[in-house]
């Protein structure tokens, strides 16, 4: 009988995709956000399912119904309003297809990863969240650290400039978005000091694993501190809006 191993990277940061989706929980429209919990559910294993037919460029019709089947909920979007942010996943998606397609792996799973967090900022809209800020942190904070774990296996043809070069324009982003809320920056003090110093790749295949686990925490942290941020960083700018201490 044949085991399955189950793709727990994947169900792991779609699961802290939909909580930064919810930041900073107030003003979302929670009947949208429970309704989302049953279409990432079924949303998740499906990616699973397709992420290695995809890689190896195996799609047969059973797995075009399964795409539409997980497309279903985005059309009850308003596309007018948020194009902008739709049109993220979708070139995504499209620039992770081509590198497949290319068989470039590194870059396809780089790109793929990157996607799956970018539903994020769909989700957010869906709930009614104007506040897409944490969205754009946690996307390219996993892009970086997608280029960054690659970089680090061993036979991966990847030059640490480029996890560098890409933190330093994810740097320059962010901090642009965030001149309403500098407090937010600091979340990126651990991430820089990982990124901008990635150290030498490791030494066997046999040390992804452990590099797996110290990143999963380092995820949880990071989505922490975004939660505690923007909620401070929230609470100030109302408080010398009023002018007045907010209860």
């Amino acid at each position: 009988m044949k085991m399955r191993v189950r793709n727990h990277a994947l169900y792991f940061i779609g699961i802290l995709s939909y909580v930064v989706s919810l930041i900073p929980f107030s003003g979302v429209n929670i009947t949208r956000a429970l309704l989302l919990i049953p279409v990432i559910a079924y949303t998740l294993p499906i990616l699973e399912h397709l992420q290695p037919k995809i890689m190896t460029l195996k799609i047969d019709y059973k797995d075009i119904l399964l795409i539409l089947l997980a497309a279903i909920p985005y059309i009850f979007i308003e596309i007018n309003s948020v194009i902008m942010y739709i049109i993220v996943p979708i070139v995504l998606l499209i620039v992770t297809l081509t590198f497949y397609f290319n068989k470039n792996t590194l870059w396809g799973n780089v790109l793929g990863t990157t996607f799956v967090v970018s539903l994020s900022l769909v989700w957010a809209l869906f709930e009614g969240n104007q506040f897409l800020i944490p969205d754009i942190y946690w996307i390219l904070y996993i892009f970086a650290g997608a280029l960054y774990v690659e970089y680090k296996i061993p036979y991966r043809r990847l030059d640490k400039s480029i996890v560098q070069a890409s933190w330093i324009l994810s740097l320059v982003i962010l901090t642009l978005i965030s001149l309403n809320t500098p407090l937010l920056l600091v979340s990126l003090i651990e991430p820089s000091t990982r990124f901008l110093r990635p150290g030498e790749k490791l030494k066997s295949p046999k040390e992804i694993t452990l590099l797996g686990r110290k990143g999963s925490k380092r995820d949880v942290i990071f989505v922490v501190l975004l939660i505690l941020l923007s909620l401070l960083s929230l609470r100030l700018h109302l408080y010398f809006s009023l002018g007045s201490p907010v209860y």
